[in-house]
C-alpha cells in the first residue's frame, strides 16, 4: 500500500491515508494533529496537557514561542525525556497524578502556577491577574481541586493564596 500511494508513513509506526488536493499532489499529515494525539488525547480520552513555555505563551505570559514543546502526559513513565515527532522536539514528563479528562485543565493551570516566575515576561503582580482570571474563566470546582491535592506542592499552594487564585474555585 506504501508503494501504490494508497497509505504514507509520518514516522516510526505512524501512517495516514493521503489526500490529494488541487494545489498539491499529495497531502501531509499536521505534526501538531499527531503530537496530541499521541501524547495528549484521543477522541475518548485525555492522557496529558501541554506545559511550560508552550502554555505560558498559549495563555499570555510570553510572548516567547519555545523551540521544544512541554508535555505531561500519562503515556510517560520516565521523569522526562526527549523525543522527535516529525521534525519537533518534544520533552515528555511523567504526571505527579494521574491525568484525566476531568482534572488535565486544572493541572496544567497548577503546573503553570508553579512555574511561573520561570516562564513570565510580566510582573509578578500582572502574572496573578492573568492566572486569576485564568482560573475564573475555567470555572474549576473545589472538589476537583481536592481530588488532585496530593500533587500540589508546598510553593504552589503558597502562590495560589498569594495570587488569590485559591478563591476562584467555586462550590
Amino acid at each position: 500500500m506504501l508503494k501504490s500511494g494508497d497509505l504514507a508513513r509520518f514516522d516510526t509506526g505512524i501512517y495516514y491515508l493521503p489526500k490529494a488536493s488541487r494545489l498539491l499532489k499529495k497531502s501531509y499529515l499536521d505534526p501538531m494533529k499527531v503530537i496530541v494525539r499521541k501524547y495528549i488525547k484521543s477522541t475518548t480520552e485525555t492522557y496529558g496537557y501541554f506545559a511550560g513555555a508552550t502554555f505560558a505563551n498559549q495563555i499570555g505570559l510570553t510572548t516567547q514561542m519555545p523551540a521544544m514543546l512541554e508535555i505531561i502526559t500519562s503515556k510517560e513513565s520516565t521523569k522526562g525525556r526527549t523525543v522527535t515527532v516529525g521534525s519537533q522536539a518534544i520533552r515528555l514528563k511523567r504526571p505527579t497524578t494521574t491525568i484525566t479528562s476531568e482534572n488535565a485543565g486544572l493541572l496544567q493551570l497548577l503546573d503553570a502556577v508553579s512555574q511561573a516566575e520561570k516562564h513570565s515576561e510580566l510582573s509578578a503582580l500582572e502574572t496573578g491577574i492573568l492566572l486569576k482570571n485564568y482560573a475564573k474563566q475555567q470555572n474549576y470546582s473545589k472538589e476537583l481541586l481536592f481530588s488532585v491535592l496530593s500533587g500540589i506542592t508546598g510553593p504552589t499552594a503558597k502562590k495560589l493564596i498569594k495570587w488569590g487564585i485559591i478563591y476562584e474555585f467555586i462550590s
